[in-house]
């Protein structure tokens, strides 16, 4: 790190704070003494709220409410059977009193709601209410048949019984409610005292918390007076790095200006641009005039600069699978599409994905190239495939149409007695014997037929899709055009040749274009032997003594 006037600065330690600064680990420890004060308070509150609500409940909710409203409704109960029995009320309204009674006792219909707390200090009297529920229930069963029905002497039975049984029942539970109104008030009066507890370490957690909030307040004014003054020193630094920032700015245009000259004046293509929107941050003036474009263009997106689709395909999965791209041969531009070493990279710019990419135009080399690859697969004389590049290429037809179940044919063609006119003629007559015999050749054939020069005067064709019957066909076309043909030697004396043409067809033991060739090679030689200018199948050939 270096100061203003350019520095070095001294390195402070970590707990070296200077004079006057506010130190922050004493403020954090005062923040965490006021939370855990409030903390404290909101527990203690909650526990003195809670103990508070539970003394607020009504009275319907605690044991003596229950009891009492127990010994009540069995009261009830007792003075309706007696009146039941006195004929007074109907058997229907004890049966509903008794269904009261039972709400009473348990309203969720999982046992009495007596508290543990109750059981455990006074057992007896839990024991005394459990025993009633029974009780009332087997009154309730046998009291509902009879509620609808016409039966007095059951009821008067069951009436008779409940009437015996309240008695001793209410005595017992008005023990039971005395005994139960001692027990809630001697709990409430300790509840009282708890609560008189509570709020006493309520009252000395708030003081806690009353004198941390100041210390904290003292200690925030006493910082905030210490981080004006920093601010101050902070500003005059600000002033001074606005002022390397721009001398900085200054230097990396000038950097940005003195690229964009070098990289627009280049021979070589560049461009820059995102990967989503296409945007485009930077593009030379030499990519520009190879699109045809008059100025540079807001959006490009990079695989549209390749021109064929397959290689866009390759390019696109190799920069995306590597993140990058080197040296690969592309032609770009549509209109005018022209050869160019490629190279790309997956760079970030301003916190998006782009693509920078450079190239090299070698359109000269790969015309020269397919020049090269002309004069090595061509004969120089005839203008026709060489033998080399007619034996791979008539390998690969031959292949498929063996594949494809498709018959094929092969015409081996010798100019007659050429070396009687080399001889009589000179060899630049026989050049032009060859170029007529490969141009007359040429026009009789189709566009997939395979014609080229084996060497010297002999001739190979191979007729993909044709049998023996019409490739003799063909051939005796050629043999006839060559026969009515008329040249004239540079002396001026007419010359006229002619051709003999063996043909030979795929068969099963053909294992390549090679043993074809040689077939019609040997229907050749017999044509030449019984007189020539003739067209003989290999078939007839093999026939011939």
């Amino acid at each position: 790190m270096q100061s203003p006037s350019g520095k070095p600065l001294p390195r402070r330690a970590a707990n070296d704070i200077p004079p006057g600064q506010p130190r922050p680990h004493a403020t954090y420890w005062l923040l965490a003494m006021v939370a855990a004060m409030a903390l404290a308070t909101a527990a203690t509150l909650w526990w003195t709220l809670r103990q508070t609500h539970v003394l607020a409940q009504p009275h319907q909710q605690n044991d003596l409410w229950y009891v009492s409203s127990v010994h009540n409704e069995l009261a009830r109960v007792s003075l309706l059977a007696r009146k039941v029995r006195a004929r007074e009320a109907s058997t229907q309204d004890l049966q509903e009193r008794l269904e009261v009674l039972l709400g009473t006792l348990d309203t969720s219909g999982r046992g009495p709601r007596v508290s543990t707390q109750l059981r455990e200090a006074l057992p007896e009297a839990a024991q005394d209410l459990d025993s009633l529920r029974p009780l009332v229930e087997r009154w309730s069963t046998q009291l509902a048949p009879l509620a609808t029905q016409n039966g007095n002497g059951k009821a008067a039975a069951i009436t008779a019984d409940i009437v015996r049984q309240s008695d001793t029942l209410l005595d017992r539970l008005r023990k039971v409610v005395a005994n139960v109104h001692l027990f809630s008030a001697q709990e409430a009066n300790q509840a009282r005292q708890q609560l008189s507890q509570r709020f006493l370490v309520l009252s000395a957690v708030l003081g806690g918390l009353l004198l941390g909030t100041a210390l904290l307040i003292a200690k925030l004014v006493r910082d905030t007076r210490l981080a004006r003054a920093a601010s101050q020193q902070l500003v005059q630094a600000n002033r001074q790095l606005e002022v390397r920032v721009a001398s900085r700015t200054r230097k990396i245009e000038e950097g940005r200006a003195l690229l964009s000259f070098i990289l627009n004046t280049s021979p070589s293509d560049v461009v820059l641009a995102e990967v989503e929107s296409g945007r485009v941050h930077f593009i030379n003036r030499q990519l520009t005039e190879r699109l045809g474009l008059k100025a540079a263009p807001e959006t490009l997106f990079l695989p549209e600069l390749l021109h064929d689709p397959e290689t866009r395909e390759r390019f696109t999965q190799a920069l995306d699978r590597y993140g990058q791209v080197d040296a690969m041969e592309a032609m770009i531009g549509e209109q005018d599409p022209r050869w160019s070493s490629l190279s790309a990279r997956l760079i970030e710019v301003e916190g998006q994905l782009a693509h920078l990419l450079w190239g090299f135009d070698i359109s000269a080399h790969k015309a020269l190239e397919g020049q090269l690859r002309e004069l090595a697969t061509r004969d120089a004389l005839s203008g026709l495939l060489n033998r080399r590049a007619f034996l791979e290429r008539s390998t690969a037809l031959f292949d498929h149409c063996r594949r494809h179940g498709q018959p094929c044919a092969v015409l081996m063609i010798d100019i007659d007695h050429f070396k009687r006119i080399n001889d009589r003629h000179g060899h630049q007559m026989g050049d032009v014997a060859i170029r007529t015999c490969a141009e007359a050749i040429g026009h009789a054939l189709r566009d997939a037929d395979l014609l080229g020069r084996l060497g010297g005067e002999e001739f190979a064709v191979l007729l993909p899709h044709a049998t023996a019957d019409s490739a003799t066909v063909v051939a005796e076309r050629i043999r006839s055009a060559m026969a009515q043909m008329n040249l004239m030697s540079p002396q001026g004396q007419p010359l006229s040749f002619t051709i003999s043409i063996g043909v030979a067809e795929m068969a099963a033991h053909h294992a390549g274009i090679e043993p074809l060739l040689v077939d019609a090679d040997q229907a050749l030689y017999r044509a030449k032997a019984t007189g020539r200018n003739k067209v003989l199948a290999y078939e007839a050939a093999i026939g011939q003594p």
